[in-house]
């Protein structure tokens, strides 16, 4: 009788170990997208616009590409340094997002944004060009997150 207690006891704890590792395995990719929206969030952004999406095909109208960057440990605007003779930003309390337009360099300690006429560039990579806005949460070692969710396995 004991033992058959024992056992059915050994059972219970494998089997709650088991739905308990099961049910983090389903919520992990959902946790993992919900700190990315807060980290991504959690900073000032910075909306660039490109005059061009590249070239359109015959017939139709070509749209501004749209980014929206987010520095990691850019808390406060004065965290940003912004430098270019034709470089235009204002800043929106509301949103607590930079619009910025024209040619020029945005900075955040040595993450650096480059703005060209039809072309950006994150820490001298190239980033490519999309009909939706492009969310990027840049860490402070240089790398690129993307900030939409992805659920995936």
């Amino acid at each position: 009788m004991k033992n058959m207690r024992n056992r059915s006891k050994t059972l219970l704890v494998i089997v709650s170990a088991l739905l308990l590792a099961g049910l983090f395995y389903i919520a992990n990719p959902f946790l993992w997208c919900w700190y990315n929206h807060y980290r991504f969030n959690r900073y000032v952004h910075v909306q660039v616009e490109v005059s061009s999406c590249g070239a359109a095909s015959p017939g139709t109208v070509s749209h501004p590409c749209r980014y929206i960057f987010s520095f990691e440990g850019a808390e406060e605007p004065g965290a940003l340094q912004f430098d270019g003779a034709g470089l235009r930003h204002s800043y929106d309390q509301t949103r607590r997002t930079y619009m910025v337009k024209g040619v020029g360099r945005v900075a955040n300690r040595s993450n650096v944004i480059e703005l060209a006429s039809s072309n950006v560039l994150v820490n001298n990579q190239s980033l490519p060009r999309a009909t939706q806005p492009a969310l990027v949460f840049i860490r402070n070692d240089g790398q690129l997150v993307s900030g939409y969710c992805d659920i995936s396995w």
